[in-house]
Order: C-alpha cells, then sequence, then structure tokens
C-alpha cells in the first residue's frame, strides 16, 4: 500500500509543479491564488458528488447498508480508483460493502452493474447532446461513443425489467448449472435487481444519479469560470466534461490516468485554447478533483471501521485467485 500512497503523492506533486510553472504563452501558468481559488471553489462540488453516488450506493444495497456506510465505501472506492488499475479498482465497492456489511459479493456486483447501467443512461444522453455541439472531427466520435453507451444501456434496462417481471427467470436459468454455489449466487443478483421493484427506491437512485452528474459538471464550469480559460460557453465545457468522462472509461492506468488528461486537453485545443494551457489546465483540474476525494476517504478511514489496506488486500487476494485460475 505504501508504494501505491507514493506514486499518487508524487503524481499529485509533478502536476501541481507543471501547473505551477508550465509557460505555455511566456507569461507563465496560473498564479497560487488562481489554483487555490480553483481548488476552493470546486472542492464542495466534488465532495457533493462523491457523497451522493454513496447514498445511491447505500439505496441500491438496501436497507442493511446505512446511508454513512454507502458514502464511505464510495469515498474509499474511489481513492483506490486511484491506486490501481481501474478495472480492477471496480470491484473495490463490492469488496467495501462485504466488509462493513456482509453484502455477499456477487451481489454487491449486480448493484455495482446497475449502477453502472444508470450511469451509462445519463452518460449518452450528455455525449449525443454534445454532438450538437461539436464540429470536425472528434464530433463523429462522440456521437459513436453515445450510441454505445445507449445501447449498453438499453441491453441493461431491458434485462433488469425482464427479471423484474418474471423474478424466477434467473434462478431458472442457474439451475441449469448443477451446483448448488451457482444457484446461490443467482439468488444473490435477482436480490439486488428485485430491489429496483420499489419504486420510491428506485426514482431516488435515479434522482441521486441525475444531481451527482449535475455536480460533477458544475465542477468543470466553475473550474474554467474561476480560470478564465478560452471563455468556454456551457456548451463547450459540456463537451469537455463528456470528453473527459469518456477517458475515464476507456482507460486501464488508475485513474484514468493519461487518458483522462488527454481528452480534456484535446477538447481544449478543439475550441481554441493553446495546447500548453490545455495541458496545464488538465493536471489543475486533476488536482481540483483527487484533493476532495482524498479528504472524504480519509475522514471515514480514520473515523470509521472500514480501512484501505482491507480493500486492497481483498482486491489482492481476489486478482491472486483469478491469475491462478487461468
Amino acid at each position: 500500500m505504501g508504494s501505491v500512497l507514493t506514486r499518487l503523492v508524487a503524481f499529485l506533486t509533478i502536476a501541481a509543479f507543471t501547473v505551477y510553472f508550465f509557460r505555455p504563452d511566456g507569461r507563465g501558468g496560473p498564479s497560487i491564488e488562481e489554483i487555490l481559488v480553483a481548488i476552493v471553489a470546486t472542492f464542495p462540488l466534488m465532495l457533493i458528488a462523491v457523497l451522493l453516488i454513496g447514498w445511491r450506493l447505500a439505496v441500491l444495497a438496501g436497507d442493511e447498508v446505512k446511508m454513512r456506510d454507502g458514502m464511505a465505501v464510495n469515498a474509499i472506492a474511489q481513492l483506490v480508483a486511484l491506486l490501481v488499475p481501474s478495472r480492477l479498482s471496480e470491484i473495490a465497492k463490492p469488496v467495501g460493502l462485504n466488509l462493513v456489511r456482509k453484502v455477499p459479493f456477487s451481489r454487491g456486483l449486480a448493484i455495482l452493474a446497475i449502477e453502472r447501467i444508470f450511469d451509462a443512461i445519463f452518460l449518452a444522453g450528455l455525449a449525443l447532446a454534445a454532438v450538437a455541439i461539436l464540429t470536425g472531427p472528434y464530433r463523429e466520435s462522440m456521437r459513436s461513443s453515445g450510441l454505445v453507451l445507449a445501447g449498453v444501456a438499453a441491453i441493461g434496462v431491458l434485462f433488469i425489467g425482464a427479471i423484474l417481471v418474471r423474478p424466477a427467470l434467473l434462478s431458472s436459468l442457474a439451475d441449469r448449472i448443477p451446483t448448488r454455489w451457482a444457484r446461490s449466487q443467482a439468488e444473490h443478483v435477482a436480490q439486488a435487481i428485485a430491489r429496483l421493484a420499489d419504486l420510491r427506491a428506485t426514482m431516488l437512485a435515479v434522482g441521486l444519479s441525475a444531481v451527482s452528474w449535475l455536480a460533477a459538471y458544475l465542477i468543470f464550469l466553475v473550474f474554467f469560470h474561476v480560470l478564465g480559460i478560452g471563455e468556454l460557453s456551457p456548451g463547450q465545457v459540456l463537451v469537455v466534461f463528456v470528453a473527459s468522462t469518456l477517458g475515464l472509461i476507456i482507460s486501464v492506468a488508475p485513474g484514468g490516468l493519461g487518458t483522462f488528461e488527454g481528452a480534456i486537453a484535446l477538447s481544449l485545443a478543439a475550441f481554441g485554447v493553446p495546447m500548453g494551457t490545455a495541458v496545464a489546465m488538465a493536471l489543475l483540474l486533476r488536482l481540483c478533483l483527487v484533493i476532495p476525494v482524498v479528504a472524504a476517504a480519509s475522514w471515514f478511514i480514520v473515523s470509521g471501521d472500514l480501512s484501505l489496506s482491507r480493500i486492497l488486500g481483498r482486491l489482492r487476494d481476489w486478482r491472486g485467485q483469478n491469475e491462478q485460475g487461468d
């Protein structure tokens, strides 16, 4: 754990020095005051987004998982995403739910899948909205990404709908596998999906998703307004936001390192921002997003019984078991 934390601190330090000392236009990067204002202005919005997604996690998990539990698991899982490869970090939420409330791992995976379906719906809508703003070579790639996300969301919604209409469908499929373990896992998955039959819980989860996505977009809007970069319109900021989010999705590096910054820099360059300035802004925006996550996760680790080392240990064990299985 010490090595991954060291890498995170090193990256943040390099990013901070790069932002401050980079001189894309001869006059220097943002001043210390501008950097601090950007961090302070975006901090509460990022914190709200982290906590709302944690609240959504608790709602989808059911009454046994309290709101604080969901917020703690999500905050620490987002910290884990900064430390380990993105695909492996996805498992942090099911692991956290299991550690804090003994939620079966397969049920936790199903809850994670439901979260991803909700997110795909909103991101697809935002991507297709951004297509109307974009011109040039990036428009078609944005459109394709939006359509792919819409397709994934549609398949997920249809599957969930089928299970809700016919609750025994999943169990009947599992019964064809002659092992008690498979039937047990199918029951856990069915329990997670059955939670969506509670209309009040589903509407609350959808509402929390919408507000968390709005908060995430407002981070970008406030950030570029504070720094006055390129006089970007709200629509252009939306394009940058969607592109950066897609950069996170396709990355396999911890925290979307590289693809996130690259997507922001290319998007800003497409709107006439000098590439040097765009790179510096991408790094500063990374700082603004990471600091609230570290603060929230640290507070939950110190004040609760869920530790980062336990989650990372479980992830290492899980990866080791899968590598042996291969």
